[in-house]
């Protein structure tokens, strides 16, 4: 198998390889345009036909591949502009449910210490960013902060549509090697807003939160000018 899964518990093996599939389109290993052959898939994860094809059909729904004629399925190209509708949908996600995220933490020890845990393990690999696995720790990390956030909405739809449009995203940071001063940056942003959480701040988080959204979205276009 291609890698370690470190991050992330399966119950299926459709979630293996939903996950692996993922990490493929991220790290650029799978590219985009790309003609996705099954069997090959087979060998690489070492997982049958079912299962690949299930989670193909899921990325599939979730507009990471495309269904093309005389092609089969390839890896999806995504627009420039389509990255920035995506940014704006967590934007307002986030922004919107600011109050419900400050109860849950209020009233909730175990989030709390979900967010320490996260943000000092990011903080180590942040440190020490020094090959395209690295990258990919620290966007696991980075996305599961935003994923801890949304949690503690409440709301299981919302981070369903939050976790579906999360590897456009991070494709570019990971692909464009995000330089690690940046990355380095981005983590005290995530402690900035975790800070202003903890003194029940709503208008600093929200003042916290935009920030953080638009450095992102700078690095969004600077990556993609970078790989284009």
């Amino acid at each position: 198998m291609s890698s370690k899964f470190e991050f992330f518990q399966f119950n299926t093996l459709v979630d293996m390889a939903y996950e692996e599939l993922k990490k493929d389109i991220t790290l650029n290993v799978l590219k985009p345009g790309q003609r996705i052959i099954v069997r090959d898939l087979c060998n690489r994860y070492g997982i049958s036909e079912t299962p690949i094809k299930q989670a193909l059909n899921r990325l599939l729904m979730e507009g990471l591949i495309e269904s093309v004629p005389r092609r089969n399925m390839t890896v999806k190209r995504i627009r420039l502009r389509e990255l920035d509708e995506l940014l704006e949908i967590r934007y307002m996600i986030e922004i919107f449910y600011v109050d419900k995220v400050l109860e849950t933490l209020k009233n909730n020890p175990v989030a709390k210490e979900k967010f320490i845990a996260n943000l000092t393990e990011h903080e180590k690999v942040a440190e020490n960013i020094e090959n395209i696995n690295d990258y990919y720790k620290h966007f696991s990390l980075d996305r599961q902060f935003h994923q801890l956030y949304v949690e503690c909405s409440g709301n299981e739809k919302a981070l369903d549509i939050y976790k579906k449009m999360e590897t456009h995203i991070y494709m570019y940071y990971v692909y464009g090697k995000q330089t690690t001063t940046r990355i380095k940056e981005a983590v005290q942003e995530h402690k900035a807003i975790f800070d202003a959480l903890m003194f029940f701040d709503k208008n600093l988080v929200l003042e916290m939160i935009k920030r953080h959204f638009n450095f992102a979205k700078q690095d969004i276009h600077a990556l993609w000018e970078k790989t284009s």
